[in-house]
């Protein structure tokens, strides 16, 4: 497994963040906030400056994390939202978008990555739960299977997320998406601790039974890059998912890597802490422990 790190995770500045997790010991980093803007946006100036910061510390890049899909509208009447304003995004239509993932892998293939992260559609704020059934489900193929022919024609892998934000925050959500698709160029973003953290009145109930290692054991050959983070649930507080370093939340990472290595991932896993800096640094050591 590659062990690898979100670099705004670390520091929202690019130059600051990596000689901190080159110091820590990793090789391998994720690009999503860079320069103050969402990876896909940067220009060729700030592509040579990623490129010779990178060779500086003798880095490489796990995957490009896009933000393609997420701002956008599943349907010409969906409102959507930005959740957190750190959280750079781009925004715009389909077509917007596309462009925008022409770009992204045109940066990959600068950078040497082969990897580029999308989303499957931002829920709206004015449609209501649950969301990820048939329908969205068939209009999520359909705009995806736009982005698949440019990837083909790139040599690039999709990474597909589930994330909770989006129709799709299960892992079995996503992975039936993949199913339909099949697609060498389409392949799974996992993060476990999204599916976790899925809010269950958004998700269609026949999506709920599985855990997260039934879910692993589901997905697992369609998976080609991994997220991590910690949460525990504080049914207390007013979110009650609250971010913990890694070990110190809920979900059971020291066995969900343990059934990773015997089936053999050889992929990144790539953290996404959420965390202060102390804690972000605690998480990057203990996944050098367990990894």
């Amino acid at each position: 497994m590659k062990k690898s790190i979100i670099t705004d995770q670390v520091d929202m500045d690019l130059e600051k963040a990596l000689p901190i997790i080159k110091r820590e010991g990793y090789k391998y980093v994720e690009l999503h906030n860079v320069f103050g803007k969402s990876i896909e946006e940067i220009n060729d100036e700030e592509i040579k400056k990623v490129k010779k910061l990178l060779n500086q510390f003798d880095l490489r890049v796990t995957s490009i994390a896009s933000t393609v899909y997420f701002l956008c509208p599943l349907y010409a009447t969906d409102q959507v939202s930005l959740f957190n304003p750190e959280f750079f995004a781009i925004e715009g239509n389909v077509e917007k978008h596309l462009e925008y993932l022409k770009r992204a892998c045109y940066i990959a293939k600068q950078l040497n990555a082969d990897v580029i992260r999308v989303f499957p559609f931002r829920f709206p704020d004015n449609r209501k739960p649950p969301f990820g059934g048939k329908v969205d489900k068939e209009n999520i193929i359909a705009n995806l299977k736009l982005a698949v022919n440019i990837a083909q024609e790139n040599d690039i892998v999709l990474a597909l997320e589930n994330c909770p934000y989006s129709h799709l925050p299960k892992g079995q959500m996503t992975y039936e998406v993949i199913q339909a698709i099949s697609s060498p160029n389409l392949r799974l973003l996992w993060d476990p601790a999204n599916s976790y953290r899925a809010y269950k009145e958004n998700v269609p109930k026949e999506y709920l039974s599985k855990n997260l290692l039934e879910e692993l054991d589901l997905i697992f050959p369609y998976i080609e890059h991994i997220h991590i983070k910690d949460y525990h649930f504080d049914p207390n507080q007013k979110k009650p998912f609250v971010h913990r370093a890694l070990l110190e939340g809920d979900i059971d990472f020291k066995r969900i890597l343990e059934i990773l290595k015997e089936k053999g991932y050889s992929n990144a896993i790539s953290l996404e802490p959420e965390v202060d800096f102390e804690n972000t640094l605690k998480s990057m050591n203990v996944l050098s422990t367990i990894s």
